[in-house]
């Protein structure tokens, strides 16, 4: 019984902290008036939970919660941070300015993904991707594999794949052998996908491990061509922002 009351009043104070995190974020963009009319909060009392002050009670964090927990909310609000250069490259790197909001987000998103409860372990590039990896691998409570384009150590086994890379160029991406086993279900997370090609390549160096690739999930992308090398793979794969 007292186990159950201290559960209750730790989720409690779990969300009441949440509400206080969302809030701080939201700071950096909105304006205490534009929050106000936002939450139907009063400036004056949003002011005082930003700056420490106070905290909300587990009512008003649950309204802030749900009110920001929001699709479409979301979307555009991480759409807006999202840059396309004149050489095609996207950066999505200021999503990670707001890791809180960003986590909501996710969690939404992740949902999409077939046989979720199934998954475990997650595969993140060790690139701009390794990030958004890290932030799913936390809310799935799973370990993180890192896949790499060189050998951290001759003494270390690993499994290797090829990519022939756009100039014809052949490199290589690697995971460790002792990291991942047939018993296996995969996620992979990646920030950005282009041509497929590293993700592709990734897929095939995972079942080379004889492990299975339940889905993928990424962040952005502006093309559906790379989409056509897993037209026959048995994979679920989830885009965010489709550019």
């Amino acid at each position: 019984m007292l186990k159950n009351i201290q559960q209750i009043k730790e989720r409690e104070l779990r969300l009441r902290l949440l509400s206080v995190d969302i809030l701080k974020e939201l700071k950096n963009i909105y304006t205490y008036k534009e929050l106000s009319e936002l939450l139907n909060i009063q400036e004056s009392l949003i002011c005082r939970y930003v700056n420490g002050r106070t905290i909300p009670s587990e009512r008003q964090a649950l309204d802030i919660v749900n009110k920001i927990r929001n699709k479409d909310f979301l979307y555009n609000f991480f759409i807006s941070k999202i840059k396309i250069y004149e050489d095609d490259y996207i950066d999505v790197s200021q999503l990670l300015f707001y890791p809180t909001l960003l986590k909501l987000l996710l969690e939404m998103y992740l949902i999409r993904i077939n046989k979720l409860q199934e998954i475990t372990k997650v595969v993140g590039i060790a690139s701009n991707g390794l990030p958004f990896a890290t932030i799913v691998s936390s809310i799935l409570e799973k370990p993180l594999i890192i896949s790499k384009k060189h050998k951290d150590s001759t003494q270390i086994p690993y499994i290797e794949e090829n990519i022939r890379e756009s100039n014809g160029i052949i490199s290589s991406i690697y995971l460790r052998e002792d990291y991942i086993s047939k018993k296996d279900r995969i996620l992979i997370v990646d920030d950005v996908v282009r041509s497929g090609k590293t993700l592709f390549s990734l897929y095939n160096l995972i079942t080379k491990a004889n492990s299975i690739v339940l889905g993928a999930l990424i962040i952005a992308t502006n093309t559906e061509e790379w989409r056509k090398k897993f037209i026959d793979k048995d994979i679920n794969i989830v885009v965010l922002f489709k550019l």
